[in-house]
């Protein structure tokens, strides 16, 4: 018996196939878990991909979708069949005259057959119904209601990624900070016991520094803990799994420079709250609508064709069919239904006039969280001003103290207070810095200026 083994060509091939099978795991593995170096747009642009409330709401566009499809295929012609088989175990007696002997007289018979059976198709299109008209016009509203829908997931994580991402950009200058802490302390420190060791300095002084230099380091590492979590919280607002290894590619620079906005240039119409709301004012109305238009007929046209067979014995039964067939018109025309549909059509009618009150009523609250937003804006960015000045002052006075403990001639003390002064600036600073990034976002959400493309 001969046994079949694959050509070199054909193992090559299957070698082939097998490295690139492995190749394209390899790089699925890496798209699932990094690294990823990522600016701010670039951890937007994942997130519109992968956060989950976007991809939901993408999914409940595309439903919207098959929504207007259902709609129009109502439209078309409706095509049914229906069957029955019959077992007439006991036929069914009638009198009739007895016209043979005497007609005054009735006498019992039985008519059909113990089996009968029956196959008819029929067609059916609708010429006319309010419904179906209106249910498609408002199927296309509902899917501007999703799309609306759609866009304010996606402006909300947007924020929530911007929000996410200035923490991290925070946290990591934070750390810049207290390292360049560390180092100035360090020094100092080293300075200090060289100081005590030629007998210079006391032994407190060293003490003190060195109590400050552990409050410091031990600052550093909380920061670093804070940092790791900003990350996941980051790769959380981004649908990202937490495994991913990402990195930032921006610092604060970045985003703390250029003009101040323009709280005056900006239309309501932008917030996609207010878009929603308008598509629903267009919803109660064809509500009103369709009630009001119950009244009109419905008209549907049909052609049917269909065999039915009988038969006294089940063998004989499909042995000989008979033919029927029907064309013709069903008009419904509902003329009186009691009061009900007119107490219902004015329901419909004061939903429709709350949906507008709401639509005026968020026009002013608009207004005013625009307002809102550009004075804490301007609160936050001021003070990120003030708080940038003030941690250079306090800056140039720590170094002026330092200076001049190591010339003998301030104290240790001094340094201590000095350096508590710095760090207070700083944690000041880093205050204000991320309330003035965040006020900025939400002042662009408030206005509408934040775009989903």
């Amino acid at each position: 018996m001969r046994c079949w083994l694959p050509s070199i060509t054909m193992r090559k091939t299957l070698l082939t196939v097998v490295l690139l099978l492995a190749v394209k795991a390899l790089f699925a593995q890496q798209d699932s878990t990094g690294p990823y170096v990522f600016t701010l747009d670039e951890c937007i642009q994942y997130a519109s991909a992968h956060q989950n409330d976007v991809v939901n709401a993408r999914l409940s566009r595309q439903s919207s979708r098959e929504r207007i499809r259902e709609m129009r295929g109502r439209l078309l012609p409706h095509v049914s069949v229906t069957g029955n088989f019959t077992d007439n175990l006991k036929l069914q007696t009638s009198l009739i005259p007895d016209f043979v002997n005497d007609p005054t007289q009735k006498i019992p018979v039985q008519f059909g057959t113990k089996f009968s059976s029956s196959l008819t198709g029929e067609a059916t299109q609708t010429l006319f119904n309010s419904d179906y008209f209106l249910g498609l016009r408002a199927a296309k509203v509902y899917d501007e209601l999703s799309v609306r829908d759609l866009q304010r997931t996606a402006i909300d994580t947007r924020v929530q990624v911007s929000v996410a991402y200035f923490d991290v950009l925070v946290a990591i200058e934070s750390i810049r900070i207290v390292d360049a802490n560390l180092a100035q302390f360090g020094k100092t420190l080293k300075d200090t016991k060289a100081r005590y060791t030629e007998g210079v300095a006391e032994r407190i002084d060293v003490d003190r520094i060195q109590a400050s230099f552990n409050s410091v380091e031990n600052e550093r590492a909380n920061l670093e803990r804070t940092r790791n979590y900003a990350y996941d919280v980051l790769k959380y607002s981004m649908g990202m799994p937490l495994s991913a290894q990402l990195e930032i590619e921006e610092n604060v620079q970045n985003f703390t420079g250029g003009p101040l906005p323009d709280s005056l240039n900006y239309s309501v119409a932008d917030r996609p709250e207010y878009a929603m709301q308008r598509v629903q004012v267009e919803l109660n109305r064809l509500n009103l609508k369709s009630k009001k238009l119950e009244f009109l007929p419905t008209l549907n046209a049909f052609v049917n064709y269909g065999y039915n067979w009988f038969g006294g014995e089940f063998s004989e039964l499909y042995k000989t069919g008979f033919g029927a067939s029907a064309l013709g018109l069903r008009l419904s025309w509902p003329i009186f239904a009691g009061t009900e549909r007119i107490y219902q059509a004015k329901q419909y009618a004061i939903t429709l006039q709350q949906s507008q009150n709401d639509l005026d009523y968020l026009n002013q609250q608009i207004q005013l969280q625009v307002r809102d937003a550009w004075t804490q804006y301007r609160n936050n960015y001021a003070s990120y001003i003030t708080q940038q000045k003030n941690i250079e002052l306090t800056q140039g006075v720590y170094d002026r103290v330092v200076l001049k403990y190591e010339q003998g001639v301030s104290t240790s003390l001094d340094v201590i207070s000095a350096d508590n002064n710095l760090k207070q600036a700083q944690n000041e600073y880093i205050t204000a810095l991320i309330n003035a990034l965040v006020s900025k976002v939400k002042l662009d959400q408030a206005m509408g200026k934040i775009k989903t493309e």
